[in-house]
């Protein structure tokens, strides 16, 4: 993994600058442009890719660099979910991601992609943390696959169970 870890980086934080509505890279490829442009030919640290990545992302990202590069625990992350009829039509989706393998304060954005019944769909972040993360969504239409990590952008192993 040691070997890999670097593009898994790169790779986990391009999705979470990704837009979800368009599927645009902008943000990532302008932020990879800068931090090229600023060290093209120096040497640079893991602290300078920290420095670029938190200006573009406009947040600090010290959890990132250390669960992701510091650290060397991979979550398992286990879904579990259900729909409710709401009123007007509606559902009320119930989602739950139970988080092991890593410490108890690991917290990552996770993408997660459902498919309606009425053939539409949504792709949304959660932002999974510690042991047990729950949402609710309300939804147009009563959802019929929901998945977690769909686009592989999360360097973690995914399971499913029942809703218990």
């Amino acid at each position: 993994m040691i070997y890999r870890k670097g593009a898994w980086v790169l790779q986990m934080l391009r999705n979470m600058m990704l837009d979800l509505h368009t599927l645009k890279e902008d943000a990532f490829t302008a932020m990879m442009q800068d931090f090229y442009r600023q060290y093209r030919g120096k040497r640079a640290s893991t602290r300078d890719f920290q420095r670029v990545v938190e200006r573009h992302l406009d947040t600090p990202m010290n959890w990132f660099f250390d669960e992701w590069v510091d650290g060397t625990a991979i979550p398992t992350y286990i879904l579990s979910w259900r729909a409710d009829t709401a009123a007007n039509h509606a559902y009320l989706l119930h989602l739950r991601v139970r988080q092991e393998d890593v410490p108890a304060n690991f917290v990552m954005p996770v993408p997660v992609r459902i498919e309606l019944a009425d053939g539409g769909h949504a792709l949304l972040r959660v932002v999974v943390r510690g042991p047990r993360t729950e949402a609710e969504l309300r939804l147009p239409a009563e959802p019929k696959v929901v998945e977690l990590n769909p686009l592989h952008s999360v360097l973690a192993e995914v399971k499913t169970e029942a809703w218990e």
